[in-house]
């Protein structure tokens, strides 16, 4: 465990590969089609954990909470949360002939009836933020997100509709938007929360970007950040050899070590954990993280727990 310190200071977009044209359809196959042919598996990684941090807050608060999903794209980290959908199983549907022949419209049909279909938590909801109108319109539709907002907070201002929606949150989560968005985000996002309790927040960030200045804006929430030291947590494959190649130098020039990790070609995220100190001196993010490992080996789940990279 390690409070945010030492952080990499770098905001390499200029070579991380773009996929904004997939996030612009009006429905996930290009989606699961180009990321899922890169591996893509960070929100199921995410899943067991947010689903930890979640089940702590309703015993806390005593009654259901809402999670909202920064960069919630077309609402997978809810199918895997809240639904139990595999990201693997939700690729293989959308390759299916008989799926990809559909109209954006038929399949949003489709989908509704598939998402309703699995068990689905009650006592625990999801927003959205997410710049894109057509992945949030995608995933609200088909019934994943519970409400979502369409906006920019990098350079839109913190309109009425994403207020409201952004102060229903018991827990903030991010699994790869860092990077996409900054501290910039975040001040608007916590500017909500004046005078009042701030949510906990849950990011995995990529090892090539900072987290110093978002936890900075968070501890003026009076939110403390823990960094888990344990392990490290596979986002997807590198999508190009210059991608690969310039992540690798960038790591190596900021001391970070890549063995094992991203020299082996999958890009790889630290885990941040922001709530009030009286939290932390409760229960420390290292022990969440190791019940989260003895409940995976009780309930003999090593899928889960293999996805955990130890550092």
């Amino acid at each position: 465990m390690a409070h945010d310190t030492n952080l990499i200071v770098s905001t390499p977009n200029s070579f991380k590969a773009n996929f904004d044209d997939i996030y612009r359809r009006q429905d996930p196959r290009s989606y699961f089609q180009v990321l899922g042919g890169l591996g893509y598996v960070i929100p199921e990684i995410a899943s067991p954990i947010v689903v930890e941090l979640a089940e702590r807050l309703i015993k806390l608060k005593r009654q259901p909470i809402t999670i909202l999903d920064l960069g919630c794209s077309y609402g997978v980290l809810a199918a895997v949360t809240r639904q139990g959908v595999t990201i693997e199983q939700l690729r293989n549907r959308y390759s299916l002939q008989s799926v990809r022949s559909l109209s954006s419209e038929g399949l949003a049909e489709r989908d509704a009836s598939y998402f309703a279909s699995w068990p689905t938590r009650a006592d625990i909801r999801f927003v959205g933020l997410d710049r894109s109108r057509e992945a949030i319109a995608y995933a609200c539709r088909v019934g994943l997100l519970d409400e979502g907002v369409a906006v920019d907070l990098e350079k839109d201002p913190l309109n009425l509709r994403a207020q409201s929606v952004i102060s229903k949150a018991d827990l903030i989560v991010s699994t790869g938007a860092i990077g996409y968005i900054s501290a910039r985000t975040f001040s608007k996002v916590m500017s909500v929360f004046e005078g009042r309790q701030a949510p906990w927040v849950s990011s995995f960030v990529l090892r090539m970007f900072s987290y110093r200045d978002i936890a900075r804006v968070l501890s003026k929430g009076d939110l403390e950040t823990e960094r888990f030291t344990g392990s490290t947590f596979v986002q997807r494959r590198f999508e190009s050899e210059r991608e690969r190649e310039e992540t690798l130098q960038l790591l190596s020039a900021k001391g970070v070590d890549p063995s094992g990790k991203e020299a082996k070609g999958f890009l790889h995220a630290d885990l941040f954990l922001s709530r009030p100190s009286a939290d932390i001196q409760e229960e420390s993010l290292d022990q969440i993280m190791m019940d989260i490992s003895n409940g995976d080996q009780q309930h003999d789940q090593p899928a889960r727990s293999s996805l955990l990279r130890r550092a």
